[in-house]
């Protein structure tokens, strides 16, 4: 890309920021100048990645990492329709006009010739369309929208995130039409047509655990999640004590309190397994059973190697990463894709999905069947084969520089 300067505009969603700070420092690895206009929590990552910060300053003042500062307060919802209402007023287009207004001064200060931007700012996508720069919208996620191969009930069958990802569009336009008012472009008829006038659509996953990447439109181009695969797949851990890996979400969900104290009974219910709980999501509890151990925030990668079974909310990087490992896993879902990354691993035989609210018994169930299962270890190391053929370091650094050279 040459000196041609790209200003990305990230929104701090938790999973998200890790996998494109990953893709923005390869691109600078390569002699692009990146800027990165964000909220302030995630400006050291940002710095520290080797990256210029810019702050939103007439967006949202969001900060996940504490329930007084985060202004997205999902652990409100108590569906995942509220939840898709909640994204919808507070990040997509709620503020679309101010965080145009934010992108527009950061790309005059940086000079950006490119810009590229989460799907949920339809703020910083307006600006780049009246701009007229080149600009791409990056996924960090499953193909949210109908395909001719995945639609209707095929897409029902896949879970929810489609129905609703496009429900949330719907409602969303009158939203969106009167931001671009405000910068003197015309109305869309669908809020999906602001991705359809960027140049690119990216997505950070693999076409084979996408079921619609047979049949996604031409600007749609699917990148992997950014994490290199290890060189080798650890053998199965085997012998007498098996390791659960218990990875909940960096940012809060719903009852999530409640779903650490399911956990850590069905725990101690499960005979010769010992649980790591990453992240801190024991808190300081004390009374815990014998068989479980609590870390704080360290690489997952760091685990994996020796996990016979990963437990999360299904997180996007999780999913990924997990079976980029060729770990099995259990899915406890509360909103958008994570009950679309359940039914893919049930459909890929590598996991499943269970309720968040499900009894302590009932989760422990779960639980030792996993990990009794060879089938599903089989089938989480086939992923991961197959992840590996498919992986591309640099694919993104490819579709930028195609677009600099345009």
């Amino acid at each position: 890309m040459g000196e041609r300067r790209l200003l990305y505009a990230l929104w701090d969603g938790g999973g998200n920021v890790a996998t494109t700070l990953l893709m923005l420092r390869s691109l600078a690895a390569e002699g692009t100048p990146v800027t990165v206009l964000s909220n302030d929590s995630v400006a050291e990552r940002v710095r520290a990645a080797g990256l210029e910060f810019t702050p939103f300053r007439l967006g949202p003042r969001h900060d996940p990492r504490s329930r007084d500062t985060d202004v997205l307060k999902l652990w409100e919802a108590g569906s995942p329709a509220e939840a898709s209402r909640l994204i919808r007023e507070r990040v997509m287009f709620g503020p679309a006009v101010e965080l145009a207004r934010d992108t527009l001064r950061a790309a005059e200060e940086c000079d950006a010739q490119l810009l590229a931007a989460d799907y949920t700012l339809f703020g910083s996508l307006v600006a780049a369309e009246r701009l007229g720069l080149p600009h791409v919208v990056l996924m960090n996620t499953i193909y949210p929208l109908p395909t001719v191969e995945v639609a209707g009930l095929r897409a029902a069958r896949n879970g929810p995130f489609t129905y609703l990802f496009t429900r949330m569009l719907a409602q969303g336009l009158p939203r969106l039409n009167e931001a671009r008012a405000v910068f003197d472009l015309p109305p869309l008829t669908t809020a999906q047509q602001q991705y359809e006038h960027a140049d690119a659509v990216v997505i950070t996953c693999y076409p084979s655990f996408d079921p619609a990447s047979s049949s996604v439109p031409s600007k749609v181009r699917y990148i992997g999640p950014q994490v290199e695969p290890p060189a080798e797949l650890p053998e199965p851990p085997g012998g007498p004590v098996r390791r659960v890996i218990v990875s909940l979400s960096t940012t809060a969900q719903p009852e999530e309190a409640l779903l650490v104290d399911s956990l850590v009974q069905a725990a101690a219910l499960v005979e010769n397994t010992e649980f790591e709980f990453l992240g801190g999501s024991l808190a300081d509890r004390t009374d815990l059973p014998a068989n479980v151990r609590g870390y704080g925030y360290i690489p997952l990668e760091e685990r994996l190697p020796h996990a016979d079974l990963v437990l999360h909310h299904g997180g996007f990087g999780t999913t990924m990463r997990s079976l980029l490992w060729g770990a099995p896993a259990i899915i406890f879902p509360s909103f958008q894709e994570q009950f679309n990354s359940a039914r893919r691993l049930e459909e890929l035989g590598a996991g499943c999905g269970v309720r968040r609210d499900s009894a302590p018994e009932v989760i422990a169930e779960a639980i030792s069947g996993s990990l009794s299962s060879a089938e599903r270890r089989s089938a989480a190391r086939e992923c991961a084969r197959t992840f590996r053929k498919e992986h591309d370091p640099r694919a993104a650094a490819r579709i930028f520089a195609a677009l600099a050279a345009d």
